[in-house]
């Protein structure tokens, strides 16, 4: 019972997750984009959605390690199971370093700009500055979210039988 419900939690979590980030890089950010006046205000709407799937993550990704780490108490399991909280936990990590280093340098950044992002030339160093951040925090959100994926997939595996 314990097997299943750990199953359950687990796959859940990570699909959840998985799923808010997938929103937000596919669907959310893309529309952003092409729909906000400004620069500047897609960069408020996207770091307070990734500031909220980091958090959502936070949570779900816990919870994952928990019922993950407690399926993979039985031998059968141990291997996968370690290899699932592992990944959980470099995108926990991932997250976090997006959350708490990088978003904070982008708005530095924007902050020593008076007036819109996008009115700077690129080859100024601030705008250079953001524009290396930005592809440091796509870099890193990509990596938790192959991190998130992964651990669902494997999720399906490692299960003991049921009888």
């Amino acid at each position: 019972m314990l097997e299943r419900v750990s199953v359950a939690i687990e796959t859940v979590c990570l699909g959840l997750w998985a799923g808010a980030m997938a929103a937000f890089a596919f669907i959310v950010a893309p529309i952003a984009f092409r729909t906000m006046p400004g620069m500047d205000l897609f960069a408020a709407l996207t770091g307070a959605v990734i500031k909220g799937v980091g958090t959502f993550g936070s949570v779900c990704g816990g919870l994952a390690i928990v019922a993950g780490a407690l399926r993979a108490s039985a031998a059968p399991a141990r291997k996968l199971g370690l290899l699932r909280v592992g990944l959980v936990a470099i995108a926990l990590g991932a997250s976090a370093y997006q959350t708490y280093a990088i978003l904070p340098r982008m708005n530095a950044i924007s902050a020593q700009i008076h007036g819109p992002i996008d009115s700077v030339p690129r080859a100024d160093p601030r705008r250079a500055a953001y524009d290396g951040e930005h592809k440091a925090s796509t870099r890193v959100y990509g990596t938790a979210f192959i991190c998130v994926v992964g651990a669902l997939a494997l999720s399906a595996f490692g299960r003991r039988a049921v009888g």
